[in-house]
């Protein structure tokens, strides 16, 4: 293999696919880079076996045609380095190395056996639907926070996409929150289904993908989900968490007894302030919410600092109840940041101090948030 390519765009390829690569020694082909130089094309793949990324540039100068494994992290952080517009990689089979040639300088990478590196499943991708890549990233971003990092049932590590009613449903869970959207703005297929997306995966998606009108198709490859853009010739693929998703419909209340509209700022600013106060590592972080008709007065505690008492009057109540709640700091926090920047009222519904509460954007129905308070003495 001998080319010669601009150095700007094989770096920005080769970092995008690299964050699939294996970061672990004991599979050297998973920790690499394949490198095929075919025709006027460089396509470059990585995978870790859970998920793969595959990305093909031109016009690339091809001199000789042909392919080689190379260390992801390090090739991709030394072509990163290089201030030299155009550079040559010219594999040496006396040697069994690459070189790589910047102006009066080289280097000669080592390379792993390419045959040992495996075959990402991104042919004969059944389509599923294509939607906007901005709303795409969107989803991922009011969905993901809601998983579980680590769970005994693997199915809440993912995120669950529905596919039904002519309706894309994403769903994330950790049985203490659940985090639904759901969106009509999409162009199905016949196939429909659930499918439970690893978070990880999404998350490289969503790093990797532009805040645009421009579409990004999903399908299904054997036992995989596969995201692409074919125009692009970008494919990223990952497999699916196997088990059963609960029925989410079940946990989200059809209605609220008491319903509290508050000034996301004001409370974005309290909730910012009560995480503050630090607390046993053992404990769980949280705060107490006395709702009246005229005021909302949030209480924390922290037997090593001492107590914060914040007053809200920035708020509207349904009915002239008072209730009592506590919540997870962390948890009610995080949808607040996630709904602040779009609304300047921020609604909770309640039922009881113990029964799932609802948190969401007053004028937006299809995004909802259901927290579980929690038992305190």
């Amino acid at each position: 293999m001998k080319i010669s390519i601009n150095t700007n765009l094989l770096a920005h390829t080769s970092a995008m696919v690299q964050r699939a690569a294996s970061n672990k020694d004991t599979h050297p082909a998973l920790s690499g880079l394949l490198l095929t130089a075919k025709g006027n094309e460089l396509t470059i793949q990585a995978t870790d076996l859970d998920i793969g990324i595959k990305k093909t540039i031109g016009p690339v100068d091809i001199a000789n045609e042909g392919e080689v494994l190379v260390n992801a992290k390090y090739f991709s952080d030394l072509i990163r380095f290089l201030s030299e517009e155009e550079i040559e990689l010219e594999h040496n089979p006396e040697t069994g190395k690459l070189n790589v040639l910047y102006g009066l300088s080289s280097s000669s990478l080592n390379l792993y056996n390419p045959e040992e590196f495996p075959e990402i499943p991104m042919e004969k991708v059944k389509p599923l639907a294509s939607i906007s890549q901005a709303t795409l990233r969107n989803y991922i971003k009011k969905t993901s926070f809601a998983a579980a990092s680590n769970h005994f049932k693997p199915v809440f590590t993912g995120i669950l996409f529905d596919f039904s009613d002519g309706q894309l449903t994403l769903v994330g869970s950790d049985t203490h929150r659940l985090a639904m959207i759901k969106s009509d703005q999409f162009k199905e297929a016949e196939l429909t289904g659930q499918f439970v997306v690893p978070v990880r995966t999404l998350t490289e998606i969503a790093r990797i993908i532009e805040d645009s009108e421009s579409e990004i198709s999903i399908g299904l490859a054997d036992n995989h989900i596969v995201f692409f853009i074919k125009e692009e010739q970008f494919y990223c693929s990952s497999r699916l968490i196997e088990g059963y998703y609960p029925n989410y419909q079940q946990v989200i209340p059809d209605s609220s007894s008491n319903i509290f509209t508050i000034g996301s700022e004001s409370l974005i600013k309290a909730l910012d302030r009560a995480a503050l106060l630090p607390i046993d590592p053992k404990s769980i972080q949280s705060i107490r919410m006395k709702f009246n008709p005229s005021q909302l007065t949030i209480t924390a505690f922290s037997e090593k600092m001492g107590e914060l008492t914040e007053v809200i009057t920035d708020l509207e109540a349904l009915n002239d109840e008072s209730f009592e709640v506590s919540f997870n700091t962390r948890y009610l926090l995080d949808i607040v940041k996630i709904l602040n920047p779009e609304t300047k009222t921020i609604q909770i519904g309640l039922n009881s101090s113990l029964s799932p509460a609802t948190i969401k954007n007053p004028s937006d129905e299809k995004y909802i948030y259901v927290l579980v308070p929690l038992r305190t003495g």
